[in-house]
C-alpha cells in the first residue's frame, strides 16, 4: 500500500513523542529547576552593586510563565506525535509532518539568532538541542519528500 506511513516515520513520531513529552513535562511542572537542571540557567548568580556582593538562586532568571508555555507546547506536540505514531495513513498525519518541520526549522533560526547576536557561548544543552531539532528537521522534511 503506497498510502500507508513508513517504518521511519512512524519510528521518528515515537521518538519525537517520548523527546517531547519528557522535555515538556519537565519544563511544564519544574520549569527553574529543569533549566537549572539542564544548565540553561546558573544554580546561583552574584551580582555586585557599590561594594556589595548578593548571591542569589539561578531560578529567579527564569519566567515560569512563558517556561510553561513552552513546556505545554512540547507536550502537545508530543501528543500529537503519539496521535501520528498511532495512525495508519500518510493522509492522517502530512499535515502533522508538515507543523513538526515548521517548528523544528523555526526553533533553529531563534538558535541561530541567539548564536549571532551572542556568539558561541551557548550551554551544552543548548547545542544537544540543536542537534536533536536538526535530526528530527531532516525525518520530516525525508517524511514529506515521500
Amino acid at each position: 500500500m503506497e498510502n500507508t506511513i513508513s517504518k521511519g516515520l512512524r519510528n521518528t513520531f515515537l521518538v519525537h513523542t517520548i523527546v517531547s513529552a519528557v522535555l515538556g513535562l519537565g519544563l511544564y511542572v519544574i520549569p527553574g529547576r529543569i533549566l537549572v537542571m539542564l544548565g540553561w540557567v546558573p544554580e546561583t548568580y552574584e551580582v555586585t552593586v557599590g561594594g556589595t556582593s548578593v548571591s542569589a538562586p539561578g531560578t529567579l532568571l527564569v519566567d515560569p510563565v512563558i517556561t510553561r508555555v513552552l513546556g505545554a507546547a512540547l507536550l502537545a506536540l508530543a501528543f500529537a506525535s503519539f496521535l501520528g505514531w498511532r495512525a495508519k495513513q500518510y493522509q492522517e498525519v502530512s499535515i502533522l509532518v508538515q507543523l513538526e518541520l515548521v517548528f523544528c526549522v523555526l526553533a533553529l533560526v531563534a538558535f541561530l539568532v541567539r548564536i549571532v547576536t551572542l556568539g558561541l557561548a551557548l550551554p551544552v544543552i543548548g547545542w544537544v538541542v540543536i542537534i536533536i531539532l536538526l535530526g528530527f528537521a531532516v525525518a520530516w522534511a525525508l517524511a514529506l519528500r515521500r
